[in-house]
């Protein structure tokens, strides 16, 4: 039922997140806490999806990245939060530091959202971290494959 509610959740919030409005945000933000991790940095995602936009200010993303630090507690926490931060404002993140990262995240399975944030924190040209992805996902799924066969070959 769970995993159900926190599907229901990502999928409302997805590319459509109140950014304009701090009061709906928050709200969000404490529903997402009550439903899981994953709910939580699901937002967390699309701040940093926003921050690539001119919709949002920087200022204005940054302190919802604060609200959630203010409000969750996660072992994750930290390392998303400042990855996303990094990207708000545009800093630059080694492919050796996010794939050290996406490290981190393995041992919180199902964590795809702070996952993503880690992986797409980067540049990688040669597939280096999308190696550490399937891996890490697949673990997590108990050694299937997070996409079918025909997804990859498309």
């Amino acid at each position: 039922m769970e995993a159900l509610k926190e599907l229901e959740f990502i999928n409302k919030i997805e590319d459509n997140f109140p950014f304009e409005n701090y009061f709906e945000s928050v709200k969000l933000i404490d529903e997402a806490i009550k439903i899981s991790p994953n709910s939580v940095f699901a937002i967390v995602e699309e701040i940093c999806k926003e921050a690539g936009e001119e919709n949002a200010s920087e200022e204005a993303l940054v302190n919802l990245l604060k609200t959630i630090d203010k409000k969750f507690d996660h072992p994750l926490r930290k390392i998303i939060l400042e990855t996303a931060q990094n990207i708000i404002l545009n800093e630059e993140t080694t492919l050796e530091e996010a794939i050290a990262n996406m490290e981190l995240v393995r041992p919180y399975p199902q964590q795809y959202a702070a996952l993503s944030i880690i992986y797409f924190s980067a540049d990688d040209l040669k597939g280096k971290s999308e190696k550490v992805w399937n891996s890490i996902t697949t673990e997590w799924n108990n050694g299937d494959s997070l996409f079918e066969e025909d997804d990859i070959n498309d």
